[in-house]
């Protein structure tokens, strides 16, 4: 073997371990400051998602991985939604939109989910302004996602649904 074969071989190995280590830590971003997310929602004018996951929860991968970290990478500015994980069962604190500190299982708790995944859609006070989207068996989930962003937009200056 050439001896500059060995390099380009390896160089290869190396790039391709490095793309899988990239993409394997891919993640979505988690809920943190909702108050801070409500900001950028006022600007850009669109819902926040808040995506309500189980650890272990096989769903919850397909549509983190298969459908949203996708999306996001297709996406770029205005056209990128605000999508926020959160895990029910989560102690990190989060900033609410009124900026009291709450854990993440006890977030869960105020918008009531029930099974995971979770998909709703929020305005910048927190209040539900579209239709949510339960579990992840979905044909088509993308295109159902789309129509229920949609639909929130266009909601978020009609009616609002409050969560205490």
């Amino acid at each position: 073997m050439h001896p500059y074969s060995r390099h380009f071989v390896l160089g290869c190995f190396l790039w391709i371990v490095s793309s899988l280590a990239i993409a394997a830590s891919a993640e979505l971003p988690r809920a943190e400051n909702l108050q801070t997310d409500a900001q950028q929602a006022v600007t850009d004018k669109k819902p926040i998602v808040l995506f309500f996951t189980l650890p272990n929860c096989s769903y919850c991968r397909i549509v983190r991985y298969d459908y949203f970290l996708p999306l996001l990478k297709q996406r770029s500015g205005n056209e990128q939604p605000i999508i926020r994980e959160i895990s029910v069962t989560g102690q990190n604190l989060v900033t609410l939109f009124d900026g009291q500190r709450v854990s993440e299982a006890a977030l869960a708790e105020r918008y009531k989910v029930q099974m995971t995944p979770t998909v709703l859609f929020v305005n910048h006070e927190g209040d539900i302004v579209g239709n949510s989207i339960l579990g992840g068996d979905h044909t088509n989930y993308i295109a159902l996602f789309d129509k229920s962003l949609a639909d929130a937009s266009t909601k978020m200056a009609g009616k609002r649904v409050r969560v205490r």
